[in-house]
């Protein structure tokens, strides 16, 4: 698959990157394909959120998708594991019909990874048990608008989930924007 192979390429690069200014880096990928749906509003200020739901409602303006092909319960064991750990770094890529964005959030010891239908990303600290990343650098709302209106075509779309344990030295710096 051509998206998998320019996904690879492109984190090949910033992972060599990263390594180069911090050394080696302990990291974890993970790739969630889900569909667009016609009521994608992605405005929410505070989540993101993909769910394993075959339908959304207008009322469901942190969702970005539905039919997810994983949930927090469904995540690799070893993203898991690295984003249970305090300092580390979800760097998350959204992308779909050739358009993308991206965000980055925090883990937590705090996170469950418990729930099997959705997997929420928040600017807050709230965790329940369908969070994945908190304090995001964005939300729903902040989304590239052709991103959106691809996914409001119910076009199929990825999230890229890039779990980094975040080595002494960086742990320091301030987060990205």
């Amino acid at each position: 698959m051509v998206f998998v192979e320019e996904s690879s390429t492109a984190l090949g690069v910033v992972v060599a990157h990263l390594e180069s200014v911090a050394g080696e880096l302990d990291y974890c990928v993970d790739v969630v394909v889900f569909s667009g749906h016609e009521n994608v509003r992605a405005s929410h200020r505070t989540t993101l959120e993909v769910t394993k739901d075959e339908y959304l409602t207008p009322r469901g303006d942190c969702i970005i998708g539905v039919k997810s092909s994983k949930s927090a319960l469904d995540l690799s064991h070893c993203v898991k594991e690295v984003l249970r750990r305090g300092g580390s770094l979800l760097a998350i890529i959204v992308t779909s019909s050739g358009f993308f964005d991206y965000l980055y959030a925090s883990g937590s010891e705090k996170l469950t990874f418990k729930d099997s239908r959705k997997m929420v990303i928040r600017r807050s600290d709230y965790v329940d048990d369908s969070t994945i990343g908190l304090r995001s650098s964005k939300a729903a709302g902040d989304l590239d608008r052709s991103l959106v209106e691809a996914l409001k075509r119910s076009e199929r779309g990825f999230l890229v989930l890039v779990a980094i344990r975040r080595p002494p030295e960086l742990s320091t710096h301030p987060r990205p924007p």
